[in-house]
């Protein structure tokens, strides 16, 4: 797998107490308002290391990446094929210096300024996650994520989780590391298999009410095509049983 690094932040910056990690699939028409957006709430108050992890995008991304570099310190990966959610999360998390990691999507449903809620409740859990209170995502998607979060939850003997698979938890980039390694099934739904793993070990994981927003652009290729959904149901289900198998329970 062929891969470029770009690095304008360590020159620039230096070091930095949060890094906000994104991992990026054809996102040329949002990744640099969503970039702009965090730079604007968060890296205007302290230093803020950016680590963008792009997995194979077939429109314009990288493109628009290296010209954001030149503009926003940041580092990045540049893939030329595709790794998957998961795997771009785990490459990005190699980049972070920053004691503290928000791992964002970068599509722009997230409101940076939100950041500013968890970020004050990072002593007291390990793992703080933005609940999106009002999903501004399709009926069929909410309603698929629901009865899956259901199950998994029931499985694995969850807390009153709201919101498992929002993709906006910030935790120690150690903390972040250590679960994210041991990820392997839900190619799909990875923020299940993450939380399941982190309760499993013992992390206590808090949750905070967040704004949510529909895509930045609106006509991407999303996974969750209605077309898709029984191959990614069943999929999800086999995924569910070897992760029992492992843990035992």
């Amino acid at each position: 797998m062929a891969e470029r690094l770009l690095d304008t932040f360590t020159s620039e910056v230096g070091k930095a107490e949060i890094a906000v990690l994104m991992p990026i699939h054809n996102e040329a028409e949002a990744i640099e308002e969503s970039v702009n957006e965090f730079y604007d709430a968060v890296g205007s108050r302290m230093p803020l290391e950016f680590v963008l992890s792009e997995d194979g995008s077939t429109d314009d991304t990288e493109n628009v990446i290296e010209r954001l570099s030149e503009k926003i310190p940041l580092k990045a990966i540049l893939s030329t094929s595709r790794k998957g959610y998961a795997g771009g999360i785990k490459d990005g998390l190699k980049l972070v210096k920053a004691k503290y990691v928000l791992i964002t999507d970068s599509d722009g449903q997230h409101d940076p300024r939100d950041f500013w809620k968890i970020w004050n409740l990072r002593t007291e859990y390990d793992i703080v996650s933005g609940w999106r209170k009002k999903r501004a995502d399709s009926l069929y998607r909410r309603v698929m994520s629901q009865v899956f979060q259901l199950r998994i939850k029931s499985a694995f003997n969850l807390p009153n989780l709201m919101d498992i698979t929002a993709p906006f938890k910030l935790m120690k980039t150690e903390v972040a590391i250590e679960i994210a390694e041991k990820c392997k099934y839900m190619s799909e739904s990875f923020w299940n298999e993450f939380l399941v793993r982190a309760h499993v070990s013992g992390f206590s994981i808090g949750e905070t009410p967040v704004s949510h927003r529909i895509r930045a652009d609106k006509s991407a290729t999303r996974v969750y095509k209605p077309w898709k959904i029984p191959k990614i149901a069943l999929a999800q289900l086999i995924a569910l049983s070897k992760l029992k198998s492992e843990l035992n329970m």
